[in-house]
């Protein structure tokens, strides 16, 4: 079940990254937001909009959310 809150979260973070966007473009657009995230390489997660942003070759393919 998805929570409000999580589902806003998430459309902000598709808003700011959408498909197929670079990891540049990504980092960019989440410092600007003054958003929180860890970037593992492939993978950037945002913990507290509870996604993970995946990325092949330097494009984003998929967010997945995840719950606390």
């Amino acid at each position: 079940m998805m929570y409000p809150t999580t589902y806003s979260a998430l459309s902000q973070i598709k808003q700011l990254c959408p498909e197929h966007s670079s990891i540049a473009t990504c980092l960019n657009q989440l410092r600007q937001a003054k958003i929180q995230f860890l970037n593992l390489g492939n993978m950037i997660i945002c913990p507290q909009q509870h996604c993970i942003l995946f990325f092949q070759q330097r494009n984003l393919m998929e967010i997945e959310t995840f719950s606390a």
